[in-house]
């Protein structure tokens, strides 16, 4: 018989469930943004699975600030749109 192999998605869970204390010791509020965390590593684990030994929370966190700066870019360019507009409406 041969070996299983457990996916990245199986590790990010196994991950996730080591943090389940300090999850638990948050505010309600803070958790979401630490499951989103999570989240984030979830949505690039096709990309985590090319790293050959990966350290899984290294993933999780990467695939988060990828996310964060994808987010951050989204709103300066929403920004830049809406100073514009005020710049033509103002006197």
């Amino acid at each position: 018989m041969g070996r299983t192999v457990r996916t990245f998605r199986d590790a990010i869970r196994i991950e996730e469930a080591r943090w389940k204390d300090y999850r638990r010791t948050m505010r309600p509020s803070q958790r979401e943004f630490l499951d989103r965390v999570f989240d984030h590593g979830r949505s690039l684990a096709d990309a985590g699975t090319m790293i050959v030994t990966p350290r899984v929370m290294e993933v999780v966190l990467l695939s988060s600030m990828v996310e964060m700066i994808r987010e951050l870019d989204e709103i300066k360019e929403r920004l830049g749109v809406l100073e514009t507009r005020l710049e033509e409406i103002s006197p």
